[in-house]
């Protein structure tokens, strides 16, 4: 059976080139049709064209790699088990297994196996960090609040 995701992963020192890829695919999937011109090892020169969605694809996937330094490739429909998706999602597994309890994390039975579909769990992280950004802003403004506007405590003297 194939891996159903792909962990890609840059170097730290390779990280600014992917960040210069992205921002040139990024310029050239404006066009209709766009091509990439590579030269081998030997010195010849390649070229193939591609349609702009490709080099869409390939600048998502290269600007996410700058910005993290690794990027996931998956099929929306292929299943993984708890513990992978408990890597995914950079939790535990028992943190997984309350998250299927709960029903934030859609799973099917297979026998006494549990399968979750890794675009599950795609949503269940991003919901779960737009969850956190908000948290923290939510903390900043009240923090700023506290330090800004809050009266004295008169019950200390």
């Amino acid at each position: 059976m194939t891996e159903a995701v792909t962990k890609l992963k840059v170097e730290e020192a390779d990280r600014a080139q992917a960040k210069k890829g992205a921002s040139f695919l990024e310029r050239a999937s404006v066009l209709e049709h766009g091509g990439l011109f590579l030269t081998k090892a030997d010195g010849e020169s390649v070229m193939t064209e591609m349609p702009a969605s490709l080099l869409r694809a390939m600048q998502s996937l290269l600007a996410a790699m700058a910005e993290a330094g690794t990027a996931f490739v998956f099929k929306p429909d292929d299943e993984v088990s708890p513990e992978r998706a408990a890597e995914l999602l950079g939790v535990s597994r028992p943190i997984v297994y309350q998250r299927m309890d709960t029903g934030k994390l859609a799973f099917r039975q297979v026998g006494t196996h549990r399968r979750i579909r890794v675009a599950d769990v795609a949503e269940l992280k991003q919901s779960e960090e737009r969850r956190r950004y908000f948290a923290a802003a939510l903390s900043a403004d009240t923090e700023y609040l506290e330090e800004n506007y809050a009266q004295p405590d008169k019950s200390a003297s």
